[in-house]
């Protein structure tokens, strides 16, 4: 006969699973962005890493050797800071961007964004940005936004347009922007209390805390010591202490295992289907639905709000087959007068799938309306060659892993939530010119 406190336990482990995975995942880009273990070190130019409470800067744009966090863009350069807003208080100032892109997020460690600025009309500055711990509540003035939140940490996500190529002078100009934004720490109190604690967790890897019944409890243990008061559920609550307590280890990383993989399976279905694409137009209010709010963060962990970017994502072609390089050539083809609904500018990047980017002889990552030398249909149309193998004619070619892989389009400052990709449509392997 089995024992009652473990019946059900597997059931427990991944409803907790589902409902913990953003968090400890938010938690583990704190730690590699911010390094513990050895946090002035040097990072490479496509990292905005630094230290705690200090903005860092990426120089370079994404590339395939950047494996912090998941699903980057390669059209912006970020600029990152994680503050702990517990023992400090924070005000963010930013130069005039002219008419540039750039817009900047405060994000939350449950995933969730309570605001996003973005930079207006030429000649108009960003608000100010001022962050302190307290109940939530944010006051927007035209000289500055006021961010009150009851979380311990804070991330700022600041997104800086660079033109395609990476044109040295353009890069100059972004750097010269990223220098000119003033972070200011107004110190509560010079207590860390945690360090010890990050400093353990950051010897843990990603697959452990997400497996591993005792990688997993003690990842999640230092998410709830941080949290904002009553961040879990009521009915949650129960399972959340019988997971903790781990007296049945086999259970829990089964429940486990089955979380990991509905949550992946969510990903082809998160937000509105359309055309195999899986189109998320409810951004970051994700209510109480929390294997919505698991699978964005598996697949494009800390997006901005539906107002600021889209990010529709296809992991399955027109015949419902998964996406895969070795199997298959694809198309992507946007009839005239059907290009992505945008004020500022739209791309389409391809991953592996487990959310990286895919090396390839000519280092295109994305492609998209800034793309030097993509070649329009004589009907306005536009077709992408999505593929392993290189065309004759790379102007539309969006290189992809010869194995399973993903796309996402990013439609930034969309005018309509409305809008449907088209699908991908699946040719003979190398059959493109």
């Amino acid at each position: 006969m089995s024992d009652d406190r473990t019946t059900g336990l597997d059931e427990d482990a991944r409803a907790v699973q589902v409902w913990a995975y953003p968090l400890v995942f938010a938690q583990r880009v704190r730690l590699n962005f911010t390094q513990p273990l050895d946090p002035t070190a040097a990072r490479p130019l496509n990292s905005a890493g630094a230290p705690l409470n200090t903005l860092g800067h990426q120089r370079r744009l994404s590339d395939p050797t950047l494996t912090v966090g998941v699903a980057p863009n390669v059209d912006t350069l970020y600029s990152v800071a994680w503050l702990d807003v517990q023992h400090n208080s924070f005000t963010l100032r930013f130069p005039d961007f002219g008419t540039r892109y750039a817009s900047f997020q405060v994000a939350l460690p449950d995933t969730s964004t309570p605001i996003t600025i973005s930079a207006p009309a030429q000649g108009q500055r960003l608000p100010a940005v001022s962050i302190t711990r307290g109940p939530a509540r944010c006051e927007v003035t035209d000289d500055e936004v006021r961010l009150h939140t009851p979380w311990r940490y804070a991330m700022v996500v600041g997104r800086i347009l660079v033109e395609p190529e990476e044109s040295g002078d353009d890069l100059a100009t972004v750097h010269r922007l990223q220098d000119s934004i003033e972070l200011q720490r107004l110190p509560v109190d010079d207590v860390h209390p945690n360090a010890a604690d990050d400093l353990e967790l950051a010897r843990l890897s990603r697959e452990d805390e997400t497996t591993d019944p005792d990688a997993f409890t003690r990842a999640l243990q230092q998410v709830l010591v941080d949290a904002a008061p009553a961040v879990v559920d009521v009915p949650l609550r129960r399972a959340l202490t019988r997971v903790l307590d781990n007296s049945s280890p086999l259970e829990v990383a089964d429940g486990l295992r089955r979380g990991l993989q509905d949550i992946a399976d969510h990903v082809r279905r998160l937000g509105r289907p359309a055309n195999g694409w899986a189109i998320n137009d409810t951004g970051t209010d994700f209510g109480t639905d929390h294997l919505l709010r698991a699978a964005v963060a598996h697949s494009q962990i800390f997006i901005n709000p539906a107002s600021e970017a889209l990010y529709p994502v296809c992991e399955v072609d027109s015949n419902g087959d998964l996406l895969d390089g070795g199997a298959s050539d694809y198309r992507l083809t946007f009839e005239t007068g059907s290009l992505p609904p945008v004020d500022a500018f739209w791309s389409l990047t391809a991953y592996h799938a487990k959310g990286l980017l895919v090396d390839n002889e000519i280092g295109r990552y994305a492609i998209g309306d800034r793309t030097p030398g993509l070649a329009y249909g004589r009907d306005g149309s536009l077709t992408i060659k999505i593929s392993t193998a290189r065309p004759e004619a790379t102007a539309n070619w969006l290189p992809v892993p010869a194995g399973p892989f993903r796309l996402m389009l990013r439609l930034y400052r969309p005018t309509t939530t409305k809008w449907d990709p088209p699908p991908v449509v699946p040719t003979p392997l190398r059959s493109m010119p």
